[in-house]
């Protein structure tokens, strides 16, 4: 009686995985590529900024081609903490700047909106708001950055804000607002 090398090691294979305990299946699916761990979810932040608030960056620009430090201003880049909108069921943050002593009268202000994820991570969401505005903040003068919610899962939140002087140079600082845990997911 001859018996083929495969043949062999088929029923070694199943009589061993029979004797550990393990279905012939299973033992053929654990020689198989493992699946990929799912992505991690939304989270809220582990240590939240408390509720409502603003928070402010101290930043410097210069005219374009200016070396100088005499030429040096001064602005500040300002934004509220990311909120539930008051006018629809989404992820809101608002971003604006006061002028110190800049020869300037408009900025392009970005705001981005971020999402805490269980991993540690925070990750863009939702849809860039850009507006070239005047210094001040108030309605109508700040740009918004917006995602809609999916559910209402406490998640944590916080915007990276950018401030861009019309016709001046400034340095590349953002504003990073604290994470603020709202009921929203995106």
């Amino acid at each position: 009686m001859r018996h083929s090398f495969r043949t062999i090691s088929t029923t070694v294979g199943i009589v061993g995985a029979l004797l550990l305990g393990i279905s012939p299946t299973s033992a053929g699916a654990a020689l198989a590529r493992p699946a990929p761990a799912p992505p991690p979810a939304p989270a809220p932040v582990p240590a939240p900024a408390p509720a409502g608030g603003e928070a402010i960056s101290r930043n410097t620009s210069s005219p374009e081609n200016s070396r100088s430090l005499s030429a040096v201003c001064y602005f500040e880049t300002r934004g509220d903490y990311v909120h539930v909108s008051s006018s629809a069921f989404e992820a809101s943050g608002h971003g604006w700047w006061i002028n110190g002593n800049c020869n300037a009268t408009l900025a392009i202000v970005t705001v981005q909106l971020q999402q805490y994820y269980a991993d540690g991570s925070w990750r863009n969401a939702g849809t860039v708001g850009s507006a070239t505005v005047r210094s001040g903040g108030g309605a109508g003068n700040r740009a918004t950055g917006r995602a809609g919610c999916n559910s209402s899962s406490l998640t944590g939140w916080r915007s990276v804000i950018d401030v861009d002087l019309v016709g001046l140079a400034d340095d590349p600082g953002k504003l990073v607002t604290p994470g603020q845990n709202i009921y929203c997911r995106r």
